[in-house]
């Protein structure tokens, strides 16, 4: 009988302690703080009791000695999966590209990009790019070419010395070659641009087709090419090329907006509107066809009730008056 009421009162005691404390009954399991003390009242006699020492070695049971953990299932996080962030490949910014634009060779590339990579490992390490197979992957790697690199330089081009559209004359010779400027920037807002140019001056004869069938002789004429005599990597977007609203980032190679709060209005109408970047202007989503006595309008992005001007006579210095609908 009193281990009974002692098992009962020891169960009591717990639950109380856990609630004095605001845990749960899981959460009193898990402390393992030392030394702490509680008295409780008997809940079958009202005498006070005292809650042994709680520690985390060997010991009795709750009423009898101090309470251990010993028992108790360990709850750690190490099997939780882990949520850190993996930054994705980012964007080469343009100063780095044009400065990669300038590589000579190979072993430039490495030394100077990538001292740390083992060049001769480099040799058989190939980079697939999308669906290859390995048998695909090893033909292509028998029977590839060294490539080179075709970079931004002057070189001979083909020009035409033809300067006028109109389809009865010829022009003998019809072109020719010349120095120009050609090779790849490594990116879409850069090209390969001429910074020293000399303009050469070349004859050529001018005849017509008449009626007859035949060609007429029209003269000699003179026709002025540029020759390239310099090249470098520039942005294709000058600053010329901006809008009165929009402001050039030399070093993005790019127009922007300047009317900011425009297009933080212009955000605000999403479901009607979009903001057009190139423009810098807030346009409709959809242009809608209205029916007679309306009219599209571009503020509301919706269909409105035309107003129309009429003359009343009834009025001194003829004034007008304004409807809606024509009436």
């Amino acid at each position: 009988m009193f281990a009974c009421t002692a098992a009962v009162v020891c169960s009591t005691l717990f639950a109380t302690v856990a609630a004095r404390r605001g845990q749960t009954v899981a959460q009193a399991r898990s402390t393992t703080a030392a030394d702490w003390r509680e008295d409780v009242v008997d809940a079958t006699g009202g005498s006070t009791l005292s809650l042994g020492t709680v520690t985390s070695g060997g010991g009795s049971s709750c009423c009898n000695g101090p309470y251990t953990t010993d028992h108790l299932p360990s709850y750690t996080t190490d099997h939780l999966p882990s949520y850190n962030t993996v930054a994705g490949p980012r964007e080469i910014p343009l100063n780095l590209i044009l400065e990669l634009n300038q590589l000579k060779n190979v072993s430039e590339f490495f030394s100077k990009y990538m001292p740390d990579t083992n060049t001769n490992e480099a040799q058989n390490l190939f980079a697939t790019t999308g669906f290859q197979s390995r048998t695909e992957l090893n033909v292509e790697r028998k029977a590839t070419l060294t490539p080179k690199p075709a970079g931004c330089s002057v070189e001979s081009q083909t020009v035409s010395l033809k300067d006028t559209d109109d389809q009865s004359l010829y022009y003998y010779p019809t072109c020719t070659r010349v120095n120009r400027c050609g090779g790849c920037c490594a990116h879409d807002l850069l090209g390969c641009q001429p910074t020293k140019v000399e303009t050469l001056n070349f004859e050529v004869l001018v005849s017509q087709y008449n009626d007859n069938g035949k060609l007429q002789f029209k003269g000699r004429k003179t026709v002025s090419i540029d020759q390239h005599l310099k090249c470098k990597c520039g942005c294709v977007v000058k600053p010329e090329n901006c809008t009165p609203l929009q402001t050039y980032y030399p070093n993005e190679c790019r127009c922007t907006c300047s009317n900011e709060e425009d297009r933080e209005k212009c955000n605000k109408e999403y479901d009607l509107k979009l903001w057009n970047p190139a423009t810098c202007t807030c346009q409709c989503r959809e242009i809608k066809e209205c029916t007679s006595g309306f009219a599209f309008d571009y503020n509301t992005c919706g269909c409105e009730a035309l107003r129309i001007r009429i003359k009343n006579p009834g009025y001194e210095f003829n004034k007008n008056t304004y409807s809606l609908g024509g009436t």
